[in-house]
């Protein structure tokens, strides 16, 4: 490649890069702007309730788990995490892997496409956990737990729906994976 078609070929980046930021400040603008929906305040309160006495004994306590239940929750719960955790470390590692490409001179455009499919691959495993650890809480559950537990579920969901990418007051101190960052 010569020194002109680099050149171009930059320009053409840089282009497609500033068309993409302006794109995505438009979209956060937009968000900002937009009405809230009106189960809002309840998402907030059982978010906070959450993170003050933690998911186990929220879910406990909100579903009237037996002993034995909860000690079945806490068994699936280890094992999703586990699952979900190696997960995320290769998700970490493809996407290192595919700025590490893109960072090169010259990116090899075949092997930014198979990374992509393979974050999308292991997006898809993720989500898939999450169905699976969900299905097999509903299994310990009674069917009143079970209609509590799916109320709840469509609660979070819907707000999560909402500000997937909103920054709100509710994320405001948290880790990368959503967490609450050390109290003071």
């Amino acid at each position: 490649m010569n020194k002109q078609t680099k050149k171009t070929l930059l320009i053409l980046l840089i282009a497609v890069l500033v068309v993409i930021n302006i794109s995505a400040l438009i979209t956060i603008i937009y968000s900002e702007n937009r009405e809230l929906p009106s189960n809002r305040p309840l998402n907030n309160q059982v978010v906070e309730e959450i993170e003050s006495r933690g998911m186990y004994h929220f879910l406990r306590d909100e579903l009237k788990l037996t002993d034995a239940q909860f000690d079945q929750f806490r068994d699936i719960q280890g094992t999703n995490m586990s699952k979900s955790r190696n997960i995320a470390i290769e998700l970490s590692n493809k996407r290192r892997e595919m700025m590490n490409e893109i960072a090169k001179v010259n990116p090899n455009k075949e092997k930014l496409d198979t990374i992509a499919k393979e974050i999308g691959e292991l997006h898809y495993h993720l989500k898939l956990n999450t169905i699976n650890h969900f299905l097999e809480l509903k299994e310990i559950c009674n069917e009143e737990q079970q209609e509590s537990i799916q109320r709840l579920f469509i609660n979070l969901l819907s707000d999560q729906d909402h500000d997937e990418f909103r920054p709100n007051e509710h994320r405001r101190g948290r880790n990368r994976r959503g967490r609450p960052q050390g109290r003071d």
